[in-house]
């Protein structure tokens, strides 16, 4: 199973506008309703490929509220 980067962002609001930069940026993204185990939060997240992590960070900055990868199905902290 190819490596999943899961994006957890502060609010609806933020998940939609990155989806956008990312998406005018040429990013391959996917809008994804936020796993349960990850707790509250907005309800979306983003998944990216991880070869896009860097410039997702670059547009996306402080608007990140967690970064995750799939484990089975689980979701485990991914620090790059």
């Amino acid at each position: 199973m190819p490596l999943e980067i899961i994006v957890v962002l502060r609010n609806t609001h933020e998940a939609i506008m990155g989806e956008r930069k990312l998406l005018d940026s040429g990013l391959d993204v996917r809008v994804m309703p936020m796993p349960r185990q990850l707790g509250p939060g907005c309800g979306m997240a983003l998944r990216i490929d991880p070869g896009d992590f860097e410039k997702t960070r670059e547009l996306l900055g402080e608007t990140i509220r967690g970064l995750y990868r799939r484990a089975g199905e689980d979701f485990v902290p991914w620090n790059p």
